[in-house]
């Protein structure tokens, strides 16, 4: 974000999540801080340890159900990415992946807490068209994944294989599983990828990630975003990291995800460095559907995205009509 402290830099800030990480490096350089973005800061702050709250709320939920989840971003991905101020990185809600026999104990031990099941009436049926359940309680929202991701024309990933490579971790002395460190970076890429890249805060992620991951098998990750059916979006999103925040690839990834000269072209436009910042595109529904169309990885993938795209479009009208 090029700007000088002032309000277009908070507004930015804001914007994209950064308001916090934005401030804590105007301080440490001794910069002046903008009142509108140390309010947004303040904000910020305070928003993450309600998600942290609600995170460790879930979990021992989870726990008095015998349900070990696995966390997806949010939290315990702010503690490792942002060790000195994981609250400087919020989540807008908290994310668990569960194997689907184990949602109708999860659904209960989030009953027990306060919340309630969230339908989304663009749906006709979330376990074929969708990949979690959205659960309301009185500490926001969390999402309840059966499966990793499904989207760019149903592409997904190989969820039992990565429930198995998945790792033990703690969380503030609670027991839960994190994904393997090339699953993690592939799903936040692809997550990314999936809301048009509307976050800057999605990209720094990455950037963070790469710094700090202990030797990617850049082969393995190409080999399982082809499979799952992301490599495109996975390329776009190393692309934008490379790009927009001056990150230097290693060789090894820039040889299992190259990225073509045409799409190097059209990216260079589309994902232009005043688009993403100002989300005009990606902000946009019919805008970032058809982003979403360009990072499918087939015709077919193309053809599935279209065909669900018009059917949640219809029943989205029904309903709102």
């Amino acid at each position: 974000m090029p700007h000088g402290p002032g309000p277009s830099l908070a507004a930015a800030a804001a914007r994209h999540g950064l308001s916090a990480l934005v401030a804590d490096h105007l301080a440490g350089t001794g910069r002046l801080v903008p009142e509108a973005l140390a309010r947004d800061a303040r904000a910020q702050i305070a928003y993450g340890l309600k998600t942290k709250r609600l995170t460790l709320q879930v979990v021992d939920a989870l726990a008095a159900e015998g349900i070990t989840p696995i966390l997806l971003k949010g939290y315990a991905l702010a503690l490792r990415l942002y060790p000195d101020q994981p609250l400087a990185r919020p989540a807008s809600d908290v994310d668990v992946l569960v194997a689907e026999g184990e949602l109708e104990r999860v659904g209960r031990a989030l009953g027990r807490i306060g919340f309630v099941r969230h339908e989304d009436a663009a749906l006709a049926d979330v376990f074929e068209d969708h990949h979690h359940l959205s659960f309301a309680g009185p500490g926001g929202l969390v999402e309840v994944h059966f499966r990793l991701i499904a989207t760019l024309g149903r592409a997904c990933f190989d969820d039992v294989s990565l429930r198995a490579r998945a790792r033990e971790w703690t969380v503030d002395g609670r027991r839960v599983r994190l994904l393997d460190q090339e699953d993690e970076f592939l799903y936040l890429a692809t997550h990314a990828a999936n809301h048009a890249f509307l976050r800057i805060s999605w990209l720094v992620d990455l950037q963070r990630y790469l710094a700090r991951a202990g030797g990617f098998d850049w082969a393995r990750m190409a080999t399982r975003g082809r499979k799952a059916g992301f490599h495109t979006a996975v390329t776009t999103a190393l692309e934008l990291v490379q790009r927009l925040l001056h990150v230097s690839l290693p060789a090894e990834a820039r040889r299992n995800f190259p990225h073509s000269r045409v799409r190097q072209k059209v990216d260079r436009r589309l994902f232009s460095s005043a688009l993403v910042e100002s989300a005009a595109v990606s902000n946009h529904r019919v805008g970032a559907f058809l982003v979403r169309l360009w990072l499918v990885d087939s015709p077919s993938h193309g053809v599935r995205h279209l065909f669900d795209g018009a059917r949640r479009f219809l029943r989205r009208a029904r309903a709102e009509g």
